[in-house]
C-alpha cells in the first residue's frame, strides 16, 4: 500500500533514477565511505556552486545519458538548509525555513515517511528540498541536526499554524535560496 506522505511510487523511482545519475557525475573533493554520503556531499556542492549542473548536465551527454526533464526542472528549485521539521498530518510533513521567515512548507518524501526515517518529528534536519511535479519533496538525503525540545517544539507549531492562517504554508512552491554561506555543511 502506497503512503499518502509519499510521491507516486513510478514517480519516486523516476525521480530518484535521474537526481542519484546527476549527482553521481558532481566533482567533490573526495570520495565517501558510502553512496548515501557521497550523494549528499555531491547534492551540497551543487547547491554551493550552480555552475557544476552544466558541467554535470555535459558528463552526462558524453556517457549518452541524460536527466529527465522534470528531474532538471526541480533541481533548478533545490534548496539544501537545516529545516525545522515540526510534526505530520497524515498526507504531509510540516517545515519550518529556518532562517527566522514566517513561512513554511507541508512536504511530501519519496519512498519512506520522514517520522519513519528519524522515530519521531520534532527535530532539526538538513536536507534538500526541491518543487518536483507541482509538490514540494524532500530528496532523501537527510541528516539528522537535533531533537527539538517541548518549549521549542510547542514554539513552532504555533508558527506552523500562523503560517497557515497566513497563507504561507506552500505546498507547490519553495521561497527564493538563501546565500550559499549560510547552508551548513
Amino acid at each position: 500500500m502506497t503512503n499518502k506522505k509519499c510521491i507516486d511510487p513510478a514517480a519516486a523511482r523516476h525521480f530518484i533514477a535521474n537526481y542519484q545519475s546527476l549527482l553521481e557525475t558532481i566533482p567533490t573533493t573526495k570520495r565517501k565511505a558510502n553512496l548515501v554520503a557521497q550523494l549528499t556531499a555531491a547534492r551540497d556542492a551543487l547547491y554551493a556552486n550552480p555552475a557544476l549542473l552544466q558541467q554535470a548536465l555535459a558528463q552526462l551527454q558524453d556517457q549518452g545519458r541524460f536527466c529527465a526533464d522534470d528531474v532538471l526542472q526541480a533541481v533548478h528549485t533545490l534548496r539544501v538548509d537545516n529545516w525545522i521539521y515540526v510534526n505530520d498530518t497524515a498526507i504531509h510533513s510540516h517545515f519550518l525555513e529556518p532562517h527566522e521567515t514566517n513561512a513554511g512548507y507541508a512536504i511530501k518524501t519519496l519512498t519512506t515517511p520522514l517520522k519513519e526515517m528519524l522515530g519521531s518529528s520534532g527535530a532539526v534536519i538538513s536536507c534538500g528540498l526541491l518543487v518536483f511535479q507541482g509538490q514540494v519533496i524532500c530528496d532523501g538525503l537527510v541528516g539528522f541536526g537535533a531533537w527539538l525540545g517541548p518549549n521549542y517544539r510547542s514554539s513552532f507549531k504555533e508558527q506552523l499554524a500562523a503560517c497557515r492562517a497566513q497563507g504561507t504554508l506552500y505546498r507547490d512552491r519553495l521561497l527564493p535560496r538563501t546565500p550559499p554561506e549560510t547552508v551548513a555543511q
